[in-house]
């Protein structure tokens, strides 16, 4: 990946007009900016006669906005952080006038060179953060309820009593959860008709809308925990027959779709052209998956970090709830089918700090593989390719050599993604073909032989990891 420029910032006004002012407290810049005819590092470059594409993610903490070209160099980059709001973080997290602040902070501060150039816009936000608002007036009719708010035990036998069973709405955290939170415990009524349900992407990308529908449009991978069936195009029978059903968006489109041009006043403001497209966005998770690089059939990406994830793309769909796995539509015939497992580096850090793990990596040879056949836990309880809340851990015996021990949590992990690429294609998934690797465990050269060794495919260090690029490659596609 070309060089880029990083800053990060706190937030600025919520106002359109208010170009990226940021308040007290606010965290200063920590680099150089991109500027016409500079580059970061040396080298004379401009934007004139290219397209530019802005994709922005807003996470747990913070937003970042990335600025790519045609050829998917990153000009632009910068992260503001919702604690720079003076809100604590978790009252800062669930503020729509924090995150609103935060895209136009984010979008008063690309350089001018960059922004007058920009053709279309491409936002994603944590799956199931939603909220309803008044289709008329556009103003927040609810508390919004973010991606790991669990409803109540008696909420989710109410989704339980009118959906399929296994449905992924029947899940606490689901987005059919929080609307039954709305109604049954926050005693809303939307029965009227006024109210709309949007998700966090859905709502931040109608502000710079020239003309939002009213009626209400999401996309594919956030509408799905909400219960839509992205095969059938169209939400279930079940859900179709409900009172509340006018809550729901009435337009569910594929990931990229334009849904319009910017504002006129988003226009003037930042300096954006009129004719720059806003596209359907995702969520943060699919949107990390796709700045990975993963493009054709049979491309996977493994996330390394406290645990392990894994998603491949397909032109079959795959569910299997059972084995904890469900799958994203994209566009075309493409799915992406995946699952989560409990394993994954916080078991290593329960034994090894990271300065240690580097150090004991060292001395491994993997090609003598220990045979501990260990299934790295926490604690009990699996969620994939294992679907069993009652499965221990399996971290005996530990041998005497600390190397020995860490070469034996290292395969058991490699083993047990190696079960979940197996367990996928025998679902139906597309053959696995090459695996891109993020989070920390992409770091190991030693442990990344060990899975080469057992997948049997080219396994690599994914190029680019921050979810705001693949809103970016987004933003380029619907071009």
């Amino acid at each position: 990946m070309a060089s880029r420029v990083e800053a990060s910032r706190g937030l600025g006004s919520g106002d359109p007009g208010g170009r990226g002012t940021s308040p007290s407290g606010s965290v200063g810049s920590t680099a150089r900016r991109w500027s016409p005819g500079t580059r970061a590092g040396g080298g004379s470059r401009t934007a004139a006669g290219r397209g530019t594409y802005l994709g922005l993610d807003f996470g747990t903490s913070g937003a970042r906005a990335i600025v790519i070209d045609d050829s998917e160099e990153v000009l632009h980059s910068e992260k503001v952080d919702y604690a720079a709001s003076g809100l604590d973080q978790e009252e800062a997290a669930r503020s729509t006038s924090v995150w609103e602040g935060a895209l136009f902070s984010l979008l008063g501060n690309i350089p001018s060179g960059l922004a007058s150039s920009l053709r279309a816009i491409c936002i994603d936000g944590t799956s199931s953060t939603s909220f309803l608002v008044d289709r008329e007036t556009w103003s927040i009719e609810s508390r919004p309820l973010l991606y790991n708010f669990a409803a109540e035990a008696s909420v989710v036998e109410r989704v339980k009593a009118i959906a399929p069973e296994g449905n992924i709405t029947c899940s606490p955290t689901s987005t059919l959860s929080k609307l039954f939170t709305w109604l049954y415990e926050d005693s809303l009524d939307v029965e009227a008709g006024n109210l709309l349900l949007l998700h966090q992407a859905d709502w931040l990308s109608s502000l710079l809308l020239q003309n939002p529908d009213r009626r209400g449009v999401s996309d594919y991978n956030n509408a799905l925990k909400l219960g839509y069936d992205p095969q059938e195009k169209d939400y279930p029978q079940w859900m179709k027959s409900q009172a509340w059903r006018s809550v729901l968006p009435a337009a569910v489109v594929a990931p990229s779709t334009p849904l319009g041009v910017v504002s006129d006043k988003i226009s003037d403001t930042f300096r954006i052209p009129r004719e720059c497209k806003v596209a359907a966005g995702t969520t943060d998770s699919i949107a990390a998956f796709l700045a990975a690089g993963a493009s054709e059939p049979g491309e996977a990406v493994t996330s390394l970090g406290s645990t392990l994830a894994i998603k491949v793309l397909s032109t079959k769909r795959v569910d299997n709830l059972e084995h904890g796995i469900y799958s994203h539509k994209l566009w075309g015939d493409l799915w992406l089918a995946g699952g989560a497992s409990n394993t994954g580096g916080a078991v290593i850090r329960k034994y090894f700090p990271d300065d240690q793990v580097e150090e004991l990596t060292k001395s491994m040879d993997t090609s003598a593989p220990t045979g501990l056949a260990y299934y790295p836990l926490l604690k009990a309880g699996e969620r994939f390719p294992v679907s069993d809340a009652k499965l221990e851990p399996k971290l005996n015996p530990r041998p005497s050599e600390d190397s020995v021990f860490l070469q034996g949590i290292l395969e058991g992990i490699a083993d047990i993604e190696k079960r979940g690429f197996e367990l996928l294609h025998k679902e139906g998934c597309s053959t696995l073909t090459r695996v891109m690797t993020c989070g920390g465990g992409s770091k190991n050269d030693k442990w990344t032989e060990m899975r080469r060794q057992r997948l049997k495919v080219p396994v690599e260090t994914a190029a680019e990891v921050e979810a705001a690029f693949g809103s970016a490659r987004l933003a380029r596609r619907s071009d």
